[in-house]
């Protein structure tokens, strides 16, 4: 991102409004107090970088400017210049601060609430709430705006003026555009789990308004856990902390779903129960602490007379006495039994030992030893022969047990290779088979899951489509109930219409717009007729309310041209559209009964541009 450096934008020129004085700057761009070269008035100019900050102003720029709300400051003016930098023109609202034209002191509701001598009355809480929400209701059903983005800082509280008189106005400055602040004043309080997440949803407003709901009736916005409502203000209604809790809920499915359930909240605040908070008894760890702390105390006191009752606490309470050793006492030898034989050895002289040792009989079990046998005397000749007998047998009888072993030896290890060679075969034979099953299995579980997904993919489809009508109907149903809370709202701001004069002398703290739904006119009808460029009036102005006479056969010549033009807007045989001037998605879904996201979905999302040739039809 290229970065951003103010001093090159003083006296900068952009469309028809000079720069002036740098109000603000931050990651997204700066906001600079602008003249209009040719009116000279006053306007709040903002320049976004190139990047994202820059594409997103300009993505919903023309939606914008398609906004006329009392509640909302109209943007003026946008335009790409140089470098991929891209700027909003808005209305300057804080006109006493540089001595504007209608001299009204507007100041951000943070600031609004610190110049405010105490706690702001719950009834006057209730009615910016409700003049928060209609905006936003009117914004997002007028205009296809992302949500998100709402805090204090542009929220503006005008003291009331003309028709409101002694009523703060809300006034929202920076609707559906990104914030221009530095990273030092962050908004965290008021940003939703799921915008964090880059996904916000209409339940991201209820949750900025149940934070900003709190900053208005305590004077800080909420941090960490909510503080109990009950034990700061004693004079209003317990179910606001009810309100509160259920707004800032970070479970979508506890949360508001709507602005309209959020408003039902507002109106019906004395019927909400107050919320039942678990009670911690601290108090036992205290209690607790204290007696571990007495009996180590009174361990330390009466150690000795502890551990000459207890031997165990030794180790607990060690001895600081040195015990002295036992005396050492020596060991006698015993006294040596002597033998029965030893006593027989010592007695016999000591000739004895020449004597001539006993003969000894070799054994005769052990045949591996019989040639090695020397006998003492030489027998007789029969009992040698019957030795020598002896010995042949002996030797015959070794060599057929050795043959036997050798026999035995290779039957065994013929049937251990035979038993080796069965199990190998038995094992190869029981991995092909589960080789085979397992490859069966597979296959079963392939289908299995084809069969699935393709009904689940028919059941998506499905429910993509029942989703479809119903969002359908409850656009319709949305638009007819914001078309009614709009009437009533005019209603109660403006008084009973009345029939438009041929002309009307403008008023201190008159409007077009407020002018154009008095007398159930359009603001562009009511520029044409009197030549006027821009919005701006200025008191003792006479503007005429109806067509001039000596338009009519102009507009009756125009007639077949208009019906020309308006046939040619409508579809062509081939399901396409030509894009005409001022043509957007949110106009052209509602013309064609498609909504401006499908239809932004048909074309890839493409900017809109006069001439270009649209799907309007799937």
């Amino acid at each position: 991102m290229t970065k951003f450096d103010p001093k090159e934008w003083q006296g900068t020129i952009c469309g028809e409004y000079r720069l002036s004085m740098l109000l603000g700057q931050g990651r997204a761009g700066g906001v600079f107090i602008a003249e209009n070269v040719k009116t000279h008035e006053l306007a709040a100019l903002k320049i976004y970088s190139p990047g994202r900050y820059a594409e997103a102003a300009q993505a919903i720029a023309r939606e914008r400017e398609s906004l006329h709300h009392p509640s909302i400051v109209p943007q003026l003016a946008s335009g790409s210049i140089r470098d991929g930098y891209f700027y909003t023109v808005q209305e300057y609202a804080a006109y006493k601060q540089v001595g504007g034209r209608n001299d009204r002191d507007c100041l951000n509701l943070e600031e609004y609430l610190n110049q405010s001598p105490g706690f702001l009355e719950e009834d006057v809480i209730a009615d910016l709430l409700t003049q928060l929400t209609d905006a936003l209701t009117y914004a997002h059903s007028a205009a296809d705006l992302p949500y998100g983005g709402i805090n204090p800082h542009g929220i503006m509280i005008v003291e009331g003026s003309g028709t409101n008189s002694g009523r703060p106005l809300v006034r929202l400055t920076d609707i559906g555009l990104p914030a221009v602040r530095t990273s030092s004043d962050p908004d965290d309080a008021y940003i939703s789990p799921e915008e964090i997440q880059g996904t916000p949803t209409v339940q991201s407003d209820i949750f900025a308004m149940g934070a900003i709901c709190h900053l208005m009736l305590t004077g800080a916005p909420p941090q960490g856990e909510i503080a109990s409502l009950s034990n700061m203000r004693s004079d209003i209604a317990p179910g606001w902390e009810g309100l509160i809790f259920r707004s800032l809920s970070f479970s979508l499915a506890e949360r508001y779903a709507n602005y309209q359930e959020f408003l039902r909240a507002i109106t019906h605040v004395d019927d909400i129960p107050p919320v039942v908070r678990e009670e911690k008894n601290t108090n036992i760890w205290f209690y607790l602490s204290c007696l571990i702390c007495v009996l180590l105390v009174l361990g330390f006191a009466f150690k000795d007379q502890l551990r000459d009752r207890f031997p165990f606490l030794e180790k607990v309470f060690p001895s600081n006495i040195i015990k002295p050793l036992p005396p050492e006492t020596k060991k006698e030898d015993a006294p040596k039994t002597v033998k029965p034989t030893e006593a027989v050895e010592k007695e016999q002289p000591t000739n004895a030992a020449s004597a001539k040792p006993a003969e000894t009989k070799p054994k005769t079990d052990d045949f591996s030893d019989i040639g090695s046998l020397k006998l003492v005397s030489d027998p007789p000749k029969e009992e040698e022969k019957k030795s020598d007998d002896l010995l042949t047998t002996a030797d015959a009888a070794l060599s057929g047990m050795t043959k036997e072993k050798e026999e035995a030896e290779k039957a065994a290890k013929e049937a251990a290779e035979k038993i080796a060679a069965e199990k190998a075969a038995a094992e190869k034979a029981a991995k092909e088979a589960a080789e085979k099953a397992a490859k069966e299995a597979a296959e079963k579980l392939a289908a299995e899951k084809a069969a699935a997904e393709k009904a689940a993919k028919e059941e998506a489809e499905k429910l993509a489509a029942q989703k479809a009508q119903v969002e359908q109907a409850a656009k319709e149903a949305a638009k007819e109930a914001v078309d009614k809370l709009a009437a009533k709202v005019d209603e109660a701001v403006l008084g009973k219409t009345e029939e438009a004069p041929a002309e009307y002398t403008v008023k201190k703290g008159d409007s077009l717009w407020a002018i154009a739904r008095n007398y159930k006119l359009k603001v562009d009808d009511i520029k044409k007729w009197n030549g006027m460029s821009d919005n701006s009036l200025k008191p003792g102005m006479v503007l005429k309310l109806k067509e001039p006479a000596e338009a009519a056969p102009e507009t009756k010549a125009a007639e077949p041209e208009t019906k020309e033009t308006s046939e040619s807007a409508e579809e062509s045989g081939d399901g396409t559209y030509t894009v005409q001037n001022g043509d957007t998605y949110y106009s052209l879904g509602k013309k064609f009964g498609l909504g401006a996201e499908k239809l932004k979905e048909l074309n890839d999302g493409q900017e809109l541009k006069a001439g270009q040739v649209i799907k309007v039809r799937e």
